[in-house]
């Protein structure tokens, strides 16, 4: 591996990096995937899925000690199995983006979105339920970009407030794109992942790089779903924040050729 800009040293030979990536947003079904792929025997998911290691987040003076974080992480898996990191945060990090198309020139990228205002909404409902949040969801929504997070600044890639803004799938997957090339991201729609889990969890499986095992065999119900969630958020603001995001979905399906179809767009 060639430095960047003096600051990165190479890493050693010996190293225990990902095969694969997953990533999306908060409320999304990262660890839905996390859950599924873990019972593969030819698959080691790093854990806690929760909290995620955010090993590309945290601070870091070199690759090297990067790699020695990935390296400890992986520590517990056995030989010979595809290594997966998870951390939903990664598809909207600029700085992790960038350490990861160079740490990883040969990682595959797996990133499970969410219909963007559902989701939004469910980010609302945690954050609520965290303590963090305080306000009614539209004015929480509608003052999102002006609000400073609580959170201390090593956690500034949390982004608590960051409601609709984490629906721009199509500016960030834009971004993944220019960083890695289209032939090393996989797009998944959570909804029709969970409408239909049998051809997507053997597209995903191909993608990562073992033998497809059946649903059956992987099969998980709802991980990490909110509590006393209200069936669906007010139907006119909904529509409201659905075409004011409706540019970002059609410049992902343009850019990606995914199927939304399950989002009504």
């Amino acid at each position: 591996m060639v430095p960047v800009a003096g600051r990165h040293r190479p890493v050693s030979a010996e190293r225990l990096l990902p095969d694969v990536v997953i990533g999306g947003a908060p409320r999304s079904g990262t660890t839905f995937l996390c859950e599924l792929l873990a019972k593969h025997p030819g698959i080691y998911v790093a854990r806690p899925f929760i909290p995620e290691p955010k090993v590309c987040l945290i601070a870091a003076d070199a690759d090297e000690d990067i790699a020695e974080r990935y390296r400890v992480l992986f520590s517990p898996g056995p030989a010979g199995v595809r290594r997966i990191e998870k951390t939903s945060y990664y598809f909207e990090n600029a700085e992790a983006r960038e350490r990861l198309a160079r740490l990883l020139p040969d990682a595959r990228f797996v990133f499970i979105l969410r219909e963007p205002v559902a989701r939004a909404y469910s980010n609302w409902l945690r954050s609520r339920a965290q303590g963090l949040e305080t306000l009614p969801c539209a004015q929480a929504i509608a003052e999102e970009d002006s609000r400073v997070s609580p959170l201390p600044p090593s956690q500034a890639y949390a982004r608590p407030f960051a409601y609709m803004a984490r629906g721009r799938y199509g500016a960030l997957a834009e971004k993944w794109i220019n960083a890695v090339g289209r032939e090393r991201l996989r797009f998944y729609v959570l909804e029709s992942a969970l409408a239909e889990p049998e051809p997507f969890v053997q597209d995903l499986q191909r993608f990562v790089g073992v033998a497809p095992l059946p649903w059956t065999a992987l099969s998980t119900g709802r991980v990490n779903a909110n509590e006393d969630e209200p069936d669906a958020l007010n139907a006119e603001f909904a529509r409201t924040l659905r075409q004011r995001i409706r540019p970002e979905v059609e410049r992902l399906v343009a850019l990606t050729g995914l199927d939304v179809s399950a989002w009504g767009y």
